[in-house]
């Protein structure tokens, strides 16, 4: 059974339209008012009702839809298919929980795009509105309402002012499907998926600044195949929690200026997080053990020091300003801006950081190598071994030589043996696309693998540089030669794909294919609310990828477009659609 959405339920759904009965109606107005949802009458061939909308301004406060629904029924949230000329850079998203509950999910509501074709698609680029729906989960609604609400942020300008900003957000129904006895049934004897799915979240990325707008990133994989999170934890000496005595922390203590208004919001962010005395690691951990799923932590190995565009992550007393002795050496003795892995005082801080990190009840730990290589070049450790192993000096040999680049991997491999000794915890590596590329940026993962230092093996992409704009695996052979290294031993492997670039049906195509390629789990690279999670329609085929049997049968039937419904709005707020107004 394809249980993709609610697609697979056999009962008539039922469609609440008049919004305009939220609570409570203070929270509601006929007109454009700031702190109030607008209400505006809308009309299509078989739906009519009243739906709220608020704008970028508006902060409008949560509202609760009464149900009066019992038992177990699928829930999507109907919206106004914004135009995104409409958005002015902005986004579409909603608040929504039950009563009762202490977080809400993040819903992207869905977006009109722009036309490919200019002049074919200009009637649809000016012309009548439309409603589409986003599916939310199966809930048992008993004694349950449902609470909506606008998606804000707080932003922080040059001079300190706090101005809050607002997500576009608007509910024009909710369509509830009641479940059978026997499909309720089917969920609870339903297999554990056959591919588990691992997801990197990076809270470096979202506007929170309280445990429950954290945990909005967290919520959305309690219901899905996922069963680890990879938790942003670490970059350089820069960490993304308080319990750390030789690391720095993102709030830039003593900075007022940045190169961009993230910069400084992500720094105001942290700064009310340690006011508020709310560490983001011990509520990301306990959220993650909450729903089930396992809590891995990511360092990012190449973040000791970053270009011009990111430096301010590079504030206050850095390891690479205080050690210039460790920094990294090119062929021709030029120092390089990063830290070498060939220093084992680099090493041991590394492993010490995530030492620390082990006292949140880590479940692993995962090795980022997909940024800002080589982390170990021609520096004098490493320079000095290979003559007293080799004889003669590297930096007089080709950069391809085959004897120099595996002595140079061995910095890397010597690092994760002193990491698995001091920890103790299982390891995930992301490498890049073959071996040939692994070894002319200092990585061995075949060593890796075969000496039992990594329990999880993430090749990025297939392309080269780690390429993550274009899609990877279009060519799922390009596996094998991992499968092949992974499937003799205990090391799990899991590829790595990029949510934002995929949609539905090629989610569910290249899932089928890596699994056919010897795939164990699938990785899932920005597996956040901004990228994935977020209830569209390449959340619905994603969090279920896990079941690779429903993707094969929707293969079979000659996959059917997974796209969410579309209903065109005959009238909206007195405008009749039925004219065309050029222009």
């Amino acid at each position: 059974m394809d249980r993709y959405a609610d697609r697979w339920l056999s009962q008539d759904p039922v469609y609440l339209t008049d919004m305009n009965r939220c609570q409570p109606a203070a929270a509601l107005s006929e007109q454009a008012a700031r702190g109030q949802w607008r209400v505006i009458d809308y009309r299509c061939d078989e739906l009519a009702g009243s739906a709220i909308v608020a704008g970028d301004t508006t902060e409008a406060p949560p509202v609760r839809l009464l149900l009066r629904a019992k038992g177990w029924h699928a829930v999507s949230i109907g919206a106004w298919r914004l135009k995104d000329w409409y958005l002015h850079g902005g986004s579409s998203e909603l608040l929504v929980r039950l009563s009762g509950e202490e977080t809400f999910s993040i819903i992207h509501l869905p977006v009109r795009p722009r036309p490919v074709d200019p002049i074919a698609g200009w009637h649809d680029h000016t012309g009548g509105e439309e409603l589409s729906e986003c599916f939310w989960g199966i809930v048992d609604l008993s004694g349950r309402d449902l609470e909506v609400g606008q998606v804000s942020w707080l932003e922080t300008g040059g001079d300190g002012t706090e101005i809050r900003r607002c997500a576009m957000a608007n509910v024009a129904y909710v369509k509830l499907v009641p479940l059978t006895a026997t499909e309720l049934d089917s969920i609870a004897e339903e297999a554990a998926p056959s591919l588990p799915l691992y997801g990197h979240n990076d809270v470096m990325l979202s506007r929170s600044r309280t445990p429950e707008e954290l945990r909005r990133h967290i919520a959305p994989f309690a219901d899905s195949d996922f069963t680890r999170i990879y938790w942003e934890g670490a970059m350089g000496d820069l960490v993304q929690h308080f319990g750390s005595r030789r690391n720095r922390t993102p709030e830039a203590p003593g900075r007022d200026e940045f190169f961009n208004a993230f910069g400084r919001d992500e720094a105001m962010a942290w700064r009310h997080w340690r006011a508020t005395g709310h560490d983001p690691m011990r509520v990301a951990a306990d959220a993650c053990h909450a729903q089930g799923l396992e809590f891995h932590v990511c360092h990012r190995l190449g973040g000791f020091r970053l270009p011009p565009v990111h430096d301010f992550w590079d504030h206050g007393d850095s390891l690479y300003r205080r050690y210039p002795e460790w920094h990294g050496q090119d062929r021709d003795g030029n120092a390089t801006p990063r830290l070498s892995f060939a220093f084992p005082e680099v090493r041991r801080h590394v492993i010490e950081t995530f030492g620390e990190m082990q006292e949140y009840g880590i479940d692993g730990v995962c090795l980022l190598f997909n940024r800002r290589h080589p982390l170990v070049e021609y520096e004098q450790p490493v320079v000095d071994g290979y003559r007293r192993q080799h004889g003669g000096d590297p930096r007089e040999l080709s950069p391809a030589d085959a004897s120099w680049l595996h002595y140079r991997a061995g910095a890397l491999t010597g690092f994760i043996e002193e990491l698995r000794e001091s920890l103790g915890l299982p390891i995930t590596a992301i490498v890049m696309s073959d071996e040939r590329e692994n070894l002319a940026n200092g990585l061995e993962p075949r060593a890796w693998v075969e000496g039992g230092l990594v329990d999880t093996l993430v090749p990025y992409t297939d392309l080269p540089e780690w390429n993550h704009t274009a899609l990877a695996w279009q060519r799922p052979d390009s596996l094998r030669p991992y499968a092949a290294l992974t499937a003799p031993t205990a090391c799990a492997l899991a590829p790595s794909l990029q949510p934002s670039e995929m949609t539905a049906a090629e989610y569910r195509h290249t899932s089928v294919d890596l699994g056919a390629q010897g795939a164990d789990a699938l990785f899932f690279w920005w597996a956040d609310v901004g990228a994935l999670a977020n209830y569209g329609a390449a959340w619905n085929a994603a969090r279920r990828l896990g079941h690779v049997a429903e993707s094969e049968d929707w293969q079979a039937q000659g996959a059917p477009s997974l796209d969410a419904p579309v209903t065109p709005m005959r009238v909206f707020g007195g405008w009749d659609s039925s004219y065309v107004t050029p222009a």
